[in-house]
């Protein structure tokens, strides 16, 4: 929880079909030196969560996050510059156009009636919501929310189950979203392995507030992400587990899209599913030009496309995965895992999510330009020689004989 520790509310308002929350900041908070320190910003995601607990103050009740979309940055806030900031939102059905004004269940309307747009399971809730400071707008966005009371973990736990599924969450140095990441996470499995790749914030001690709740590998010296698939995999296999979901920390992708991947593998077992960005996360230039790339790769490596190669929202079969677990040990490994799979003669499929981007100067990237780029093109260099040699004739050879 943010409120009352990260902010704290001076007043709430209502003006018309809008319910209006003034805000105080508190400055001295460390996340808001998270990015750069001297300078203090309120991050992103920060901002986003704000949004979900003033609802959760509003109706009185656990909401989650179902999606998020039409977030623009108009400019930065400054908890220094801007001590107070003011958030305005109104309510409106998802299938509806005409905005309703919210009825706080504390006060309804006659005594012992619920109001009619109660957060529910079957009936979300769109926010739209304006952060302003002096009536300057600074930030606004869209989501729709569902009561968190309501949890999917008795049924989507036993269909996890039957198809011996969990979710992996590698992390390095995303103290800031991780516990929000696991928190929704758990909302629809308790199957769930994080990898601590050698943080060195505040990771390991908020995992611990984990322990005994899901399955945590750590090691001390961060060796890069395809290292901690790896681990993670591993231990899945261990456990028992015939595939896996895997998830960024960084706050990214949305757990509410878990259910698509499941009924995905319910359908078409066997397969490995790759998520595909929809039109609400709309990635950064850099991010959209090195996936383009990607794509080009894979399709010359495999004679496959796919539209998003760089996605790290993934169900891996790791049951069908037997020797394919990466030997690289950074970004590039998840390319190799999906070309080695293709020319194994698995399946490969796109599955649409959700994505969040914070906005500039606010992402956490542990991409290095420099280093990451050139072991990324050494592995496609290899990869285009194996793909003659080895790739083809192998994906020739499961397509005529392999009926699994």
């Amino acid at each position: 929880m943010l409120l009352n520790d990260f902010f704290s509310i001076k007043e709430r308002t209502v003006d018309g079909n809008d319910t209006v929350y003034r805000l105080s900041l508190n400055a001295g908070h460390p996340i808001y030196q998270a990015h750069f320190q001297g300078n203090p910003i309120t991050p992103g995601a920060c901002i986003v969560q704000m949004v979900k607990e003033l609802a959760e103050d509003f109706y009185g009740t656990a909401l989650f996050i179902r999606k998020l979309g039409n977030v623009k940055f108009l400019s930065v806030i400054n908890p220094l510059e801007h001590s107070e900031i003011e958030v305005r939102f109104s309510v409106k059905a998802p299938d509806s156009k005409t905005e309703t004004v919210l009825q706080h269940p504390r006060h309804p309307v006659q005594s012992g009636q619920q109001p009619e747009n109660h957060p529910s399971e079957h009936n979300p809730l769109v926010i739209n919501a304006l952060i302003s400071h002096n009536q300057a707008i600074c930030c606004k966005m869209n989501l729709v929310l569902e009561d968190a009371t309501i949890s999917k973990i008795p049924e989507l736990q036993h269909r996890m189950e039957q198809q011996q599924l969990c979710v992996i969450i590698p992390t390095y140095n995303n103290a800031g979203t991780l516990a929000g990441v696991i928190d929704d996470v758990m909302r629809y499995t308790s199957s769930i392995i994080v990898v601590n790749d050698g943080s060195t914030d505040n990771t390991t001690e908020i995992l611990t507030n984990y322990t005994g709740k899901i399955e945590i590998v750590s090691y001390e010296k961060n060796k890069g992400k395809g290292h901690a698939l790896k681990c993670g995999f591993q231990r899945a296999i261990e456990l028992g587990y015939n595939g896996a979901i895997t998830l960024d920390s960084d706050g990214q992708h949305f757990a509410s899209d878990i259910e698509a991947f499941l009924r995905s593998a319910e359908t078409s077992p066997g397969a490995l599913l790759v998520g595909q960005r929809m039109i609400e996360g709309r990635m950064p230039s850099k991010n959209n030009v090195a996936n383009k790339m990607s794509n080009v790769l894979f399709t010359a490596q495999t004679a496959r496309r796919l539209r998003d190669t760089q996605n790290g929202f993934r169900l891996y079969p790791l049951a069908r995965m037997k020797g394919l677990l990466p030997f690289t040990s950074r970004y590039e490994a998840e390319m190799e895992m999906l070309i080695r799979a293709a020319w194994k003669g698995i399946s490969i499929r796109p599955m649409p999510v959700h994505v969040y981007y914070a906005p500039d100067g606010e992402r956490i990237s542990h991409f290095r330009p420099g280093m990451d780029f050139l072991r990324i093109s050494l592995l496609n260099t290899c990869f285009v020689v194996l793909a003659i040699f080895y790739g083809y004739p192998s994906m020739l050879f499961h397509k005529l004989f392999d009926k699994s």
